[in-house]
């Protein structure tokens, strides 16, 4: 990364053990998932556990004879495989080596989200298939912008492999779009995910004033990896020559205003790049809410098959729930905290794509203590899914 971050990622992992397996044999995926740890962390976990079974899967032998695809026996294997990876056990030294990669590899994302998606996703092959890229992207739950609108673009192409310079100019232009598109204020707020990444793993957290910190240093990669070359020389100097090595995000926000001066709006054009996307939309900032103005999408049924969805077109999550529904969810499945069942369908109302939605909705249940087979999870999730696929048979795989 050219800057040693040893100390922070030591941190972070001595806090997860603490927070998790401590001095235990083993722990499963689903106190993992029911744990206090960063959901970045959880996501990582969750995706290698199914990866597992995955190769597991591959290495056995069916019979022709069984028609293993038929309708019901998928949605029996579903069910069968979400006990399975909950339940699966992690020795301590297996879970310690996950949880180093997991550290590690969250830690360049938030850093580098460019740098760390081509390299880990497509690495030093000249192509990779769809269904590669789609799997590894389930450990990236910050920057949703990503993640979506690289599946969107697979979908949308109708692409079964995506090639290195396709890729790595499709990154390129969703980040350099979304950068345009933001303000310096808002581009501060875009390090939150970062800063609470780090945060995570401080004892004493914040500065003189209760103020949560990043080390300059971080910040500088975070506007690298953006080739944002005016910035990350002017935060070289504030840490150089003003010996400033911690950040507050007003403070990086008063910085990247002085240094962007004419980026007092969002700006429309996209830079001139091959077109590795239609259109990129408006994101929201972490923290604010706030969005920049948006170009007109195409149809919304474009990528369904994917349960890739113009959020655009999508209903409202707390318009699909009656009074009545508020306060039968709220008691069965959120303990009658009603202030949580908010919180959730505000996280559901971001989410596009119906694979991310179901991770949710599988953690969820998990940290609530529920039963995902019980008669109201399943009908919570039933009227979650119809928010992506209203005409569809949810027994339809």
């Amino acid at each position: 990364m050219g800057y040693i971050f040893e100390q922070e990622i030591e941190q972070i992992l001595n806090t997860v053990r603490a927070k998790t397996i401590g001095e235990g044999e083993n722990i499963t995926l689903r106190d993992i998932l029911g744990s206090s740890t960063h959901p970045g962390l959880k996501a990582y976990f969750r995706a290698e556990v199914e990866k597992f079974l995955e190769d597991e899967r591959s290495r056995e032998i069916r019979s022709k004879r069984f028609p293993y695809t038929h309708p019901e026996a998928s949605s029996l294997q579903r069910q069968i495989d979400l006990v399975l990876v909950q339940q699966y056990q992690f020795p301590q030294e297996e879970f310690v080596r996950v949880l180093d990669e997991a550290v590690h590899f969250q830690f360049n994302y938030l850093c580098r989200p460019q740098w760390t998606l081509l390299n880990y996703i497509v690495g030093e092959r000249r192509r990779v298939p769809v269904s590669e890229v789609e799997r590894k992207l389930t450990r990236c739950i910050d920057y949703q912008y990503f993640p979506e609108l690289i599946r969107r673009y697979c979908i949308d192409k109708g692409l079964a492999e995506v090639t290195y310079e396709e890729f790595k100019t499709l990154v390129e232009r969703i980040d350099a779009e979304i950068v345009a598109r933001h303000t310096p204020a808002e581009l501060a707020a875009m390090t939150r995910s970062l800063l609470q990444f780090v945060d995570f793993g401080k004892a004493s957290p914040h500065d003189a004033n209760n103020q949560p910190t990043l080390p300059t240093n971080a910040v500088i990669v975070f506007f690298e990896d953006k080739r944002i070359d005016t910035v990350t020389r002017r935060l070289e100097f504030e840490r150089d020559q003003k010996n400033r090595m911690m950040l507050t995000l007003p403070e990086l926000a008063s910085v990247l205003g002085e240094v962007l001066t004419d980026k007092l709006a969002p700006v429309v054009e996209a830079p001139e790049v091959p077109e590795p996307v239609e259109s990129i939309p408006p994101q929201p900032v972490p923290g604010n809410g706030q969005m920049a103005d948006q170009k007109k999408e195409g149809p919304a049924d474009q990528g369904e098959s994917a349960g890739q969805t113009n959020a655009n077109f999508l209903p409202g999550v707390v318009d699909m729930f009656t009074p009545a529904d508020v306060k039968r969810f709220t008691k069965s499945i959120f303990r009658k905290d009603s202030m949580a069942f908010r919180r959730a369908l505000e996280q559901i109302e971001l989410l596009t794509a119906w694979d991310a939605t179901s991770h949710f909705l599988d953690d969820l249940f998990v940290a609530q203590s529920v039963d995902p087979f019980s008669r109201e999870a399943v009908e919570f999730t039933d009227r979650i899914y119809a928010r992506f696929f209203p005409s569809r048979d949810r027994t339809t795989p």
